[in-house]
This record gives C-alpha cells, structure tokens and sequence, in this order.
C-alpha cells in the first residue's frame, strides 16, 4: 500500500517524500546522542551537490538532505558549564484571544 503511494508521487516526488522522511531519522539520532551524551548539530544551508560529490553519493544513487556534527565537546571548553539563557513565559510567547 505504500509503495503504491510513492510510486504514484512519480521519481522527483517521491525523491522529495524520502528527503523528508530523513528527519524522522533525523530526530531519533538527536534524541540517541543526547540519551548517550553525544553533543550533535544537525546543519542545513550546505551545497548538497558539493557534499554528494565529495561523499560519492550520486554513483550510489544517494544525495544529502541534512548533515549531522557529532563529537563530544573539549574538556577544555570554558563555556560549556555556563548557566543556559532562559527566558520567561511571558517574553516567548503571546496569548492570542
């Protein structure tokens, strides 16, 4: 039933239904890393087609949606340990009547 589904989108549809479907995947990494303390920054704004070159992804069939950073952070990192900036309730949201 779902390929059906996709198959109808025909190839740049369902292209584009797989490129975001990587977000779900996206998302249980994030949530992984940080469970494992793993510090991770998904990035976008980076040329896709560049990074498929340089990763060989278009021979395979494959092209990038979204990259991930992960790593731990320096044990050197003075900034790590500083309190996070919070904001009140009432600076982050607005109640519409």
């Amino acid at each position: 039933m779902l390929n059906g589904a996709i198959q109808m989108k025909g190839e740049v549809g369902a292209r584009e239904w797989a490129m975001r479907q990587v977000y779900i995947a996206l998302g249980v990494l994030l949530t992984t890393a940080a469970i494992e303390g793993i510090d991770a920054t998904p990035m976008e704004g980076f040329d896709p087609k560049q990074f498929d070159a340089i990763l060989g992804l278009e021979e395979r069939g494959l092209t990038s949606s979204v990259a991930v950073a992960l790593g731990f952070r320096s044990s050197e990192d003075t900034h790590a340990e500083e309190a996070k900036v919070r904001y009140s309730e009432e600076k982050v949201f607005a109640i519409l009547s």
